[in-house]
């Protein structure tokens, strides 16, 4: 098969030296976007963040009046509570609930805790909404003024299982005493954090059936403890 050498180039408009000819077209069409229709990379970044942080990880935290120029809840330890684990008493400022729980949690309960802190109607957390492999961190901040030297103040969680845990007995995970070695009549300011995971035990089996954790306190020696605040920190 012969092999036809071109040579130089033609517009089109003229023929070739064999007399054929060629043309050309541009389809193109211009085109112009602008940076509110193109996803910026940041932008991208952020909204994936967001989710992420909505799904995975948040907090409740319920604050006295002490955050509020206000003080915190006093309550007396007599001697016939000494030595007896107790709920803690602690008044919720009005605007003392910030409420940034994880979206699960959010859809399985309006509010995320049971009780007004009241005395027999303790502020009780509810981990509805989250699964096996879910964990979370109780900080509490509170003070205690023993009445007499040398006194301890323990401090728990208390963990309700759901009701088709196996065991199905609630339990308690014991957290940092607060050792009162100077003396009597003192503030001892004490934060406690205790982390604990939450298992095939206290996660959510059913609507409305999930655990639950709530604080506890306990002295051996009369004196007076001053709540001011708790918070859930979340990790779905």
């Amino acid at each position: 098969m012969p092999i036809r050498e071109i040579t130089g180039v033609n517009d089109g408009s003229n023929p070739f030296l064999d007399q054929s000819s060629g043309s050309t077209t541009n389809n193109n069409l211009s085109s112009t976007s602008t940076r509110d229709s193109v996803p910026q990379p940041n932008e991208t970044q952020d909204s994936i963040n967001q989710a992420v942080n909505e799904h995975s990880q948040g907090y409740l935290g319920i604050l006295s009046p002490y955050y509020f120029d206000g003080v915190g809840t006093a309550t007396e330890i007599l001697i016939t509570d000494i030595n007896v684990w107790q709920d803690v008493i602690m008044v919720i400022d009005p605007s003392g609930v910030s409420d940034q729980r994880v979206e699960d949690m959010l859809a399985a309960q309006a509010v995320g805790f049971d009780g007004d802190g009241s005395l027999g109607d303790p502020i009780i957390f509810k981990l509805e909404g989250l699964v096996e492999a879910s964990f979370c961190t109780l900080r509490t901040s509170l003070s205690f003024n023993p009445d007499e030297d040398g006194g301890r103040l323990d401090s728990r969680l208390f963990l309700e299982r759901h009701s088709a845990a196996t065991p199905s007995a609630d339990f308690s995970i014991d957290s940092a005493g607060l050792s009162m070695d100077s003396g009597a009549d003192e503030e001892y300011p004490h934060l406690i954090t205790s982390q604990f995971f939450v298992g095939d035990t206290m996660n959510t089996n059913a609507v409305g059936d999930a655990g639950k954790v709530r604080f506890q306190i306990k002295s051996d020696v009369a004196g007076t403890v001053t709540m001011k605040e708790m918070a859930l920190f979340i990790n779905r």
